[in-house]
């Protein structure tokens, strides 16, 4: 389940609570109970999928979720899995650390492991959404926002485009806050 963490080092966890804050930046933020059948629990236990198991595991995705997995017509979606051993990790890191905008929406729905989105508050304060399996989240398009992976980088989620193919990153020059990036790389269940 979602926790929204504030630079000190606080967080919030109640679902219910952690949905309005959310509601408040201008997010969409459900929880999706992931398939539970035995094959898509070994898909997502693997650190890497190949492109035949990627399409398994959509359609075990579509079977059990249907329209709440689809992409639009025109648009697309794909999986993601970030894994300690994947050779551009180090870069990759670096480049979702900036804080950027989309001209779509950023949709991602959770499987496997945690992600991070750290999002710019209109007073231009950040804060820290962590979100993991099951965790669906839509952050419209324009909103400056950053994607961290923590120190566990292991991580599969759905990426949904609404009107492209994929997301370009339009950086917008604002660094991602420091004391949210230490919090990463702590570990954030110390605070």
């Amino acid at each position: 389940m979602a926790r929204l963490f504030t630079p000190d080092g606080k967080y919030e966890a109640d679902p219910a609570t952690v949905n309005a804050l959310a509601r408040s930046l201008g997010l969409t933020l459900r929880h999706l109970p992931l398939p539970q059948d035995p094959h898509t629990a070994a898909l997502l236990a693997r650190p890497e999928l190949d492109p035949a198991q990627q399409a398994q595991l959509l359609q075990h995705l579509d079977a059990s979720l249907g329209q709440a997995v689809q992409a639009p017509a025109g648009a697309g979606r794909d999986l993601v899995a970030f894994h300690a051993d994947l050779p551009e990790l180090p870069r990759l890191r670096q480049q979702f650390a900036q804080v950027h905008t989309h001209t779509d929406h950023e949709v991602r729905y959770i499987l496997a492991g945690t992600g991070y989105f750290g999002v710019v508050r209109a007073d231009g304060s950040q804060v820290l959404l962590e979100a993991g399996p099951g965790d669906y989240l839509e952050v419209p398009a324009g909103t400056e926002h950053w994607f961290a992976l923590g120190p566990d980088p292991g991580l599969k989620a759905l990426r949904l485009f609404s009107r492209e193919k994929q997301w370009v990153a339009d950086y917008t020059g604002r660094q991602a806050d420091p004391a949210l990036l230490g919090l990463l790389q702590a570990g954030t269940d110390s605070h």
